[in-house]
């Protein structure tokens, strides 16, 4: 109960950064949330905290490569190779060669769709529970909010990533010079 008290006035001790930033509370928000989610889901579907999220994510996307999997869930290749070979052993998930090209689509089995719908309406209340006290127009609002937010942030990361290109290749054409000389 006191950790728990901890927990739910840390809000009090937040520097001024915190509360200046938007990102950084919706950062905390996230972690809440991300949190709560880590316990409620397993203990309902029996899987680890990854292994919902892969089939989650695979019952709502079918037909994703290993690659675009990894990408979506921000872990490596190998991890989520191992997960899904896993779903794969447990019926939940299944694999298929891909038609005219390298690589395997991941979709879901009869079973993993069944498991998948308890973890559906969990999220749904989940998710009604976090936006309780909002009105319809507050939440429209706050659609419209994180829509402009995501475009802002795929900007930036784009950037970001042209900017982590050129330094690469700046680096290797560094290299590749000193190696002439």
């Amino acid at each position: 109960m006191e950790a728990r008290q901890k927990l739910l006035r840390r809000d009090h001790q937040d520097g001024a950064l915190m509360r200046e930033l938007t990102t950084l509370r919706l950062m905390r928000l996230v972690d809440l949330v991300y949190q709560s989610a880590s316990r409620a889901f397993p203990r309902v579907s029996g899987l680890s905290d990854f292994e919902w999220r892969v089939l989650a994510l695979v019952c709502e996307s079918p037909r994703l490569s290993i690659n675009e999997m990894s990408a979506v869930l921000h872990r490596g290749v190998a991890q989520v190779s191992r997960t899904v070979k896993k779903l794969v052993a447990a019926g939940l998930l299944h694999r298929a060669n891909r038609t005219g090209g390298p690589g395997v689509l991941i979709s879901a089995t009869r079973l993993g769709r069944i498991i998948y719908g308890p973890l559906r309406t969990l999220s749904r209340r989940r998710n009604a529970a976090v936006v309780a006290g909002l009105s319809a127009s507050e939440l429209k609002v706050l659609d419209h909010c994180i829509a402009i937010m995501t475009a802002n942030a795929r900007s930036q990361l784009g950037r970001e990533q042209h900017s982590d290109a050129e330094r690469r290749a700046a680096m290797a054409e560094g290299k590749a010079d000193a190696v002439g000389s």
